[in-house]
């Protein structure tokens, strides 16, 4: 308005100027006044109150009199700070500008000011934008997984370093100056592998999108859960979790006795500590609410299993809004269990009845055995499956995890690349952050039992227990320094800097989850699948093929990224990938895809699985031919997920050979299978921890079988059609014969490993689909 009476004021007195000059002999004698152009201005102003990681939009104080263009600079302590992609980026926050106003986003929770100045028609003017007030959580700037900014999260300290060069010097007899190289070496190169910023979930981008969790519900299924905690308590619904301990007093208080750590309490952290309450850090969906169920040891209830699910008398009612049932817990014995119809019945009632029938996801981690040393001893590290990077483990020796209706997690570090220890498999759905051990790269910051006296964090850790023991207490404070009494930053040890596993994979896929179903409570849990299979991020792109060497020729073991023919991604060590909650949450509000009903196909394949008689089809040992089996399938359905069912036996396969040894045959089988479209997804790699005899749990082991009723699910067809002829082709990758290096301290206490003398034989396989009709 200023602007517009200054331009009507000027005109005025050009007017009364020109009639003044009517009836003069020199018309060129007019004079045209000159206004002299305007300095911007720009006045300091303050924004306050507003919330870490959320943006919060404004315009400037300034203003330019005669209308010009407004330009916008900015310093920070005098230096000045320049815009990629339209963005600035400073120390304590993003800043984006459009015109004369502005979004920033608040990254360290800190107290700022922003030197702004603005300049038009060459003249400028300064100013201040001041921050103050931000409300956040003092942890948060150490949850990598959350926003990674290269943070260390307690891992990798001086406190560590130190403790160690004194260790070497006081016990290992290194100099001083010795010791100090190798460990500022060490750490650099730690510093450089593990810590890669912007490797995170992209939950930032989901809270700017308005999406924080709110109106969708948890449930916890694990060891217990500290309902009483204090970055829990304000998520957690008053009455509703539940302690199935057969004697337990309180059923509606399942939080743990343990002095050493919950499980379950640092597990419900990750999904959904609270979120902008100046405690602890936050959960990946930090307003959702919270069910806990301690579900792990000890005698149960008999309805337990039920009641794990959401079945009626859990509390659970079918029309509640259950976003997630995280399941941060696994079975890891070196066999394959074979699959049951009654738990997949049970484990898909929330998939199929909650939500009235929309459906709770389950989530699952995978294992935490892709090296691993259990029962197996040291096979994996002897037979080369550890140094070819091939898993010891796979996640299809669960049944629980043959099925679509428990998605299997795995793990990524703070770099983006696989963990040292998440199980693989074609089973896979998705991966998430976890890290390592929170010493030499970075693990979970999340909650932790309460006081100094329980917990991964206090006096009875059981790693600074183990340390202290071995090295004095001294030495464990300093390996430890966050999770050992007297941090700053944890003053009563509520919190850990050392939560890892795919147990902490599974509850931030869980968050995410959460996050996409408060976005749209519309959507199935089928949806959710396909919005995971969308959106997932291609992390360690350049992971290479793993190529094993046969008597006749090569197998590929592991084939890195595939691209199906409908477009997917797949690895067997990511799923497709790692969860990105800020693309999810956009897919789920403009979600407009229509997958139609679930369609189930019949199990369609031959002999013994569909109750013929045997295939009788003998595995030839190390060829690289083997066998191949073909299925024809004449219905067309658009694939969610595939699964295959095997019996393959071997006389051999029992409790060990009379000599001492145990032989090769389950340690042989590799099994491939290529789709109509000609992808190719790899269920079993071979060198992999098939150890003892297949297992059922009606029927117990089985001797003289490697696989029975064995179900293994591959997520790598996803999209492409059913329609055409299926592979499946098994196969012997070794004559190999050795000894293991554990000398017998394993759950057979075999010696070694004999090349199987007799031939494994493939006796029944089939298949079957889920899916729908026809393609999206």
């Amino acid at each position: 308005m200023k602007n517009t009476i200054f331009k009507i004021s000027a005109l005025s007195a050009a007017v009364l100027i020109s009639l003044t000059g009517c009836g003069s002999d020199n018309e060129n004698n007019t004079t045209v006044p000159v206004v002299e152009d305007v300095a911007p201005q720009a006045s300091d102003f303050v924004i306050t109150d507003i919330q870490q990681w959320l943006p919060v939009s404004g315009s400037f104080k300034a203003t330019d009199a005669d209308g010009d263009a407004l330009s916008f600079s900015f310093t920070e302590n005098g230096e000045a700070v320049t815009a990629e992609n339209g963005v600035y980026t400073f120390s304590h926050g993003i800043l984006t500008v459009e015109n004369n106003t502005f979004t920033y986003v608040s990254v360290t929770a800190e107290d700022a000011v922003i030197d702004y100045t603005v300049a038009a028609n060459g003249k400028s003017a300064s100013a201040q934008m001041m921050v103050s007030g931000v409300i956040g959580d003092p942890l948060a700037d150490q949850q990598w997984h959350l926003m990674n900014t290269g943070q260390k999260a307690y891992s990798l300290s001086d406190e560590m370093k130190q403790g160690l060069i004194e260790l070497y010097v006081t016990t290992l007899g290194y100099t001083e100056e010795e010791a100090v190289a190798r460990f500022e070496a060490d750490f650099a190169d730690a510093e450089a592998v593990e810590l890669m910023p912007g490797e995170d979930m992209n939950v930032a981008a989901a809270y700017a999108q308005g999406v924080t969790g709110h109106g969708v519900t948890a449930v916890v299924v694990d060891s217990g859960m500290e309902i009483r905690h204090e970055d829990l308590v304000d998520n957690v619904l008053p009455n509703r979790s539940l302690n199935l301990n057969a004697n337990a007093l309180d059923r509606t208080d399942p939080t743990s006795m343990s002095n050493s750590g919950d499980h379950g309490t640092s597990v419900a952290g990750l999904i959904a500590a609270k979120g902008w309450n100046g405690k602890g850090g936050r959960g990946v969906a930090p307003d959702t609410g919270l069910i806990g169920m301690n579900y792990l040891g000890g005698e149960k209830i008999p309805q337990t299993d039920l009641m794990a699910h959401g079945f009626p008398g859990s509390g659970i009612s079918q029309t509640e809004n259950i976003s997630a049932f995280n399941r941060s817990y696994g079975i890891t014995f070196p066999t394959f269990i074979g699959y049951s119809e009654l738990d997949e019945a049970i484990e898909s009632y929330p998939n199929l009845y909650l939500r009235d029938g929309k459906g709770a996801l389950n989530m699952k981690s995978s294992g935490n055995s892709f090296l691993d040393g259990g029962d197996e001893g040291s096979l994996c590290a002897d037979n080369g499956a550890n140094e070819l990077g091939l898993t010891c483990y796979n996640g299809a020796f669960e049944s629980s995890q043959g099925h679509p209706y428990y998605l299997s997690v795995a793990a990524v570090n703070a770099n983006g690349i696989h963990t040292s220890y998440s199980t693989a498999g074609a089973n896979l759905m998705v991966a998430a952050p976890a890290g390592e051990y929170g010493r030499w790269a970075p693990a979970m910051v999340t909650t932790d039992q309460m006081t100094c006296i329980n917990g991964y964090s206090g006096f009875n850790g059981s790693s600074i227990a183990a340390w202290a023991a071995a090295y004095g207490e001294e030495f464990a404070a300093t390996q430890y320094p966050f999770n050992y009494p007297g941090h700053p930053d944890n003053a009563s040890c509520n919190y850990t800097s050392t939560f890892n596993g795919t147990s902490s994979a599974a509850p931030n896929a869980s968050g995410v989850v959460s996050l996409i179903l408060a976005a749209n409570p519309q959507l199935s849990w089928r949806d959710v699948r396909h919005i995971l299979a969308s959106t997932s991020s291609k992390v360690d792109a350049t992971n290479a093929a793993i190529t094993l060497t046969l008597g006749d020729g090569e197998f590929i073991a592991h084939d890195g990224w595939v691209e199906n023919a409908a477009g997917y991604s797949f690895n067997n060590l990511y799923g497709f990938g790692r969860v990105d909650a800020g693309a999810a949450v956009a897919m789920a509000k403009s979600y407009q895809t229509s997958l139609g009903e679930q369609t189930i196909s019949q199990w369609q394949g031959v002999g013994t699985t569909i109750a013929e008689n045997s295939l009788a089809l003998a595995i030839p040992d190390n060829s690289a031919v083997g066998i191949t089996q073909e299925i024809e399938v004449t219905d067309e359905l658009s694939i969610e997920a595939m699964q295959f069912k095997f019996d393959v036996s071997n006389p051999e396969m029992g409790f060990g050979l009379e000599d001492g040894t145990q032989t090769s045959a389950g340690n042989d089988l590799a099994i491939e299978v290529t789709s109509p479209a000609g992808t190719r997804s790899v269920l079993l790699s071979s060198k992999q921890a098939l150890f003892y005899p297949a297992y059922s749990f009606t029927d117990g082991f089985i001797a003289g079988y490697i696989l029975k009723d064995a179900v293994m699910l591959s997520n790598a067809f996803y999209g492409e059609s059913t329609k055409g002829t299926w592979k499946v082709r098994l196969l012997d990758t070794s004559a190999d014969s050795f000894m293991l290096s554990d000398g017998g301290n394993n759950g057979l206490g075999v010696i070694g490993i004999t090349n199987n003398q007799a031939t494994s034989v493939l006796e029944g396989v089939s298949l079957r689909a889920f899916g729908h009709a026809g393609q999206e």
